[in-house]
């Protein structure tokens, strides 16, 4: 598939609909609360369970009972945090996930509509070429990739990113590991940054990012002129 054919996938908003899926930390936070509600149920069910020698009866009579449940102090502090945690919590972390999916979902029309604005406005669309760094998201490690700019040519491009891939992978492990941390601390895992922020006398047009998707081609939506903020990297379902 060529650049070409992806920007007039991306031409109309039923096509960048299709193809691009904006990130929404709503989503994320209300999945998250959920999946932790629900473990907290697990554990509590698991809890009774091995308390009642799995009877299920009473395993649902004390479920409901708040005073089936005691914190004595009899275990550590950190346990008991935890045990308080996990039977307490999913009152929260549940209702609190519906109430953020709903928003999301309500959203999410309007929000692909602004998206689709700002990059029809001031968007393109790029070649991700990594590039060897490699930076900690988390227990998780994330490859570093630069985005092309139609102003600059596909030769040149690459040619920048073969020469600075080299220089990474000449780089002992000490030096990789504050290229790293220089990566993280210039706040690349909270979107893309200008590559010359990384390494200056690069043109400021290549975007540096986290890897997104497995695709070639990514959609970059800048910060709007004069506003401070990340570059949006989006990954092309193709």
């Amino acid at each position: 598939m060529s650049i070409g054919t992806v920007q007039q996938q991306l031409s109309t908003p039923e096509g960048f609909a299709k193809a691009v899926t904006p990130r929404s930390a709503m989503y994320v936070g209300g999945l998250t609360s959920l999946i932790a509600g629900l473990f907290g149920i697990a554990m509590n069910i698991f809890q009774l369970g091995s308390a009642s020698d799995w009877n299920w009866r009473l395993i649902f009579r004390y479920f409901f009972d708040a005073q089936a449940v005691e914190f004595t102090g009899g275990r550590s502090g950190r346990a008991e945090m935890w045990r308080f945690l996990y039977v307490y919590g999913p009152i929260i972390l549940i209702p609190l996930g519906v109430i953020l999916l709903i928003v999301h979902f309500s959203t999410r029309r309007k929000n692909g509509a602004t998206l689709f604005a700002d990059f029809r406005s001031r968007g393109w669309v790029g070649r991700q070429r990594f590039t060897g760094l490699k930076v900690k998201n988390g227990n998780a490690t994330v490859d570093v990739v630069y985005v092309s700019h139609p102003s600059i040519p596909d030769e040149n491009f690459d040619a920048i990113v073969q020469q600075h891939a080299t220089q990474i992978a000449a780089l002992d492990k000490k030096g990789a590991k504050a290229a790293s941390a220089a990566a993280i601390k210039a706040g690349i895992l909270k979107g893309g940054i200008s590559a010359a922020a990384l390494t200056p006398g690069l043109p400021p047009e290549i975007v540096a990012a986290p890897v997104q998707g497995k695709g070639e081609f990514v959609a970059v939506v800048p910060p709007a002129p004069g506003a401070t903020g990340k570059y949006q990297v989006l990954p092309i379902k193709e």
